[in-house]
């Protein structure tokens, strides 16, 4: 973001960080140990499944952290998060190095252009390598100070707290750099960066403020979302009265879930907010047609509502005739479970959302197949393993030999008796057969019995003569070719 305004009311604002980084090599661990939290130890699998944010002062210095997860899921998280941030902390384990996410985390940060740190994890583990996970990183192209390169590095232990602090003061040492500026006179300009239905206080947002402040009193537009302001509160969900540049804020009672990614502007009365919702509202074309195959998801927060939802689209066979059906944030509805039974074959995912009893019931009734998930992957293997069984069969087709028909000798109740001579390769007694008349093909069949000199056979091969029982579509003349194959599954 390294926002810089003119205005000169403007003062200086603290950074906003992001910490990026491949699955298990301690993010969250690292922010539990600047935050003095405990967050791991609350996320499913100790996985961050959520973009969340916090603000902590260190040495009377604030500075607000985003803290994104690290599957390969949640990409377009790793991609918000970066683009809101003005600084971001690259973390890579020191016994574990470069991995798929390091990468797909350092493409993220270089379309955001902002500058980053490199923190070196996991020091403190005897399988420790630093100069292996220095050398990977330069493979990306990522050269470090003291490596042929600018890029600030700092090995650490987030799980002792061993240079943490040197972390810290290495961002304040860069962002002082990018002279950040905000104006907290202005009415509120920010980003949603996640939004969540609260089962007690309504739809929530947490809002990252890029400039001017959000006080109680406000009413504020996110997306299409409106509220007025009255339930404000910070990153740890402490209510507070006003939050200025740089600094997150949460604030519950929405209408709606605002989408994630959508700015969120205040007004000062809740007339100057419709003029502005009136101006963006648009009607929105909903898809109506029937489905096969009908999934609806629900989560407990808008992110990981998107993420899983792209996800299975993505899983979905391009031959499987599959719908997604409206879902978002919240626990399923029994609206929502009649509306996907009108397909003939209906899933509900959720993901960390409840499924109380009377909704299972009502899809049981309904044949819907309803499943509830804590962790991410967990969900999306059930519902591949759902479409795979659901999947059409391929069918291979293993051509072999070929018979010209010599004489018919009887139509009988059980079948037609041929006789014939094999050519082009064997004639296998199990096989099914095409039809060919002058080059064309008018019927199939397949044998129910096989000769060979009036012994029963197995096969016939090129050359040899035999009698034949077969059933077929139509009728068979002489001088018919008789094409045997097998159909096999792929």
């Amino acid at each position: 973001m390294s926002q810089k305004t003119d205005n000169k009311a403007a003062t200086s604002r603290h950074p906003i960080v992001v910490i990026l980084g491949h699955i298990d090599h301690g993010k969250t661990t690292l922010l539990d140990y600047i935050r003095k939290t405990n967050i791991v130890s609350k996320e499913s699998g100790g996985i961050t499944q959520h973009l969340g944010a916090s603000e902590i002062v260190w040495h009377d210095k604030r500075i607000t952290f985003l803290d994104t997860p690290g599957h390969e899921i949640f990409s377009k998280m790793r991609v918000r998060g970066a683009r809101v941030a003005d600084v971001a902390v690259l973390v890579v384990a020191a016994d574990d190095g470069v991995k798929p996410q390091t990468k797909e985390a350092l493409e993220a940060v270089k379309k955001a252009n902002i500058p980053f740190i490199v923190a070196i994890n996991k020091i403190d583990k005897t399988t420790a390598d630093i100069d292996r996970a220095k050398a990977g990183l330069a493979e990306i192209g990522v050269l470090l100070e003291g490596w042929g390169g600018s890029v600030p590095c700092v090995p650490l232990s987030a799980k002792e707290g061993k240079g943490v602090d040197d972390l810290l003061e290495t961002i304040f040492l860069l962002t002082d750099l990018e002279e950040l500026r905000g104006d907290a006179t202005l009415p509120l300009r920010g980003i949603v960066i996640e939004s969540h239905l609260d089962p007690r206080r309504g739809p929530a947002a947490m809002i990252i403020i890029r400039d001017g402040h959000i006080k109680k009193g406000d009413f504020i537009l996110a997306g299409s979302a409106a509220a007025p302001v009255r339930i404000l509160e910070d990153g740890f969900g402490k209510p507070i009265e006003s939050a200025g540049p740089s600094s997150p804020a949460r604030v519950v009672g929405f209408d709606a879930v605002p989408e994630i990614g959508s700015e969120a502007i205040t007004f000062s009365s809740k007339t100057e907010l419709e003029e502005a919702r009136a101006a963006l509202e648009q009607p929105a074309a909903r898809e109506n047609t029937p489905a096969d195959i009908g999934i609806l998801v629900k989560a407990d927060v808008a992110g990981s509502y998107e993420a899983l939802v792209e996800e299975l689209r993505a899983s979905v066979p391009a031959d499987l005739p599959v719908k997604f059906f409206d879902g978002g944030v919240g626990e399923v509805t029994e609206s929502e479970i009649k509306n996907i039974s009108a397909a003939k074959i209906p899933f509900v995912v959720g993901f960390h959302v409840r499924m109380r009893g009377p909704i299972l019931d009502v899809a049981e009734r309904l044949h819907v197949s309803i499943r509830s998930f804590e962790v991410i992957y967990e969900a999306i293997d059930w519902i591949r393993e759902e479409l795979k069984k659901l999947a059409p069969k391929k069918i291979t087709r293993e051509d072999h030999g070929k018979l010209l028909v010599l004489k018919v000798f009887a139509n009988i109740p059980a079948g037609r008796i041929i006789g014939g001579r094999a050519k082009d390769g064997v004639v296998p007694a199990d096989a099914q057969f095409d039809i060919v008349r002058q080059g064309e093909t008018v019927g199939k069949g397949r044998i129910i019995s096989l000769q060979r000199n009036k012994v029963a056979a197995t096969e016939l091969r090129s050359g040899e003569e035999g009698g034949l029982m077969v059933q077929s579509s139509r009728a068979i003349d002489e001088r018919d070719i008789l094409a045997f194959y097998y159909e096999r599954e792929a």
